[in-house]
């Protein structure tokens, strides 16, 4: 048997009662096709949380994130809606914020001066159609700005759809979103000292798998 995506009878084991279930196939957690697989019919297909719109508190605050392997951009626009962009210029796919900082003006590449706005928007092509000739007839800014991620907000969470074809987070969610609005509400976030950064280096299942239950929490301390 391929060790991708596991037979339908190991999956069947997962699914038993919970006295005889038994967890995953280890092909889910360690093997590279499989996590492809997940990451574009899981990931990708659906909306799953990157960060918090208080990471960028300012008009022009710009974040650089990776998400599965796609660099992304969470920025604060100066309208001040904040916006996910895959972080790579249209033209040579250099990355376009390598750290966080706020954008003054607009958001400039480092390989060819390309520049966005923090809308997305191209607004500048320094030079492409030769010295000191900054359009070319073949360079249309309109069909060039920056790649744009489907994003929404709830409870300050900035959820993503990366294939940009899932249905209206509102209407996914719609049992949890009724289920908690009695807690939708402006939320107090007390800045950096309130962060905790966990870095992990695992499959994305065992996280989740590891808040599911809390069988562990009398014995395990954070030093």
């Amino acid at each position: 048997m391929p060790a991708a995506i596991s037979s339908r009878s190991d999956l069947d084991r997962v699914r038993a009662p919970l006295a005889t279930a038994n967890g995953l196939p280890n092909a889910h957690y360690v093997d590279e096709t499989t996590y492809e697989e997940e990451k574009q019919a899981v990931l990708f297909a659906n909306w799953s949380g990157l960060a918090t719109a208080s990471d960028v508190p300012n008009s022009g605050d710009a974040i650089p994130l990776e998400f599965a392997g796609m660099p992304l951009l969470l920025i604060r626009d100066k309208s001040g809606d904040v916006r996910v962009f895959q972080n790579t210029c249209r033209h040579r796919g250099m990355i376009l914020v390598s750290e966080p900082r706020n954008i003054e003006g607009a958001i400039r590449c480092p390989y060819h001066s390309w520049c966005y706005s923090t809308k997305g928007a191209l607004v500048s092509t320094p030079h492409v159609g030769g010295p000191g000739q900054n359009t070319h007839d073949a360079i249309v800014r309109e069909d060039l700005g920056l790649v744009e991620i489907k994003s929404h907000i709830w409870m300050d969470i900035v959820w993503i759809n990366i294939s940009g074809t899932a249905p209206d987070f509102d209407t996914v969610h719609a049992d949890l979103l009724a289920r908690w609005q009695e807690f939708d509400q402006p939320l107090f976030h007390g800045g950096a000292e309130s962060i905790i950064t966990l870095p992990l280096k695992a499959n994305w299942k065992l996280a989740v798998e590891n808040y599911c239950e809390s069988y562990h929490l009398p014995w395990v301390s954070y030093d």
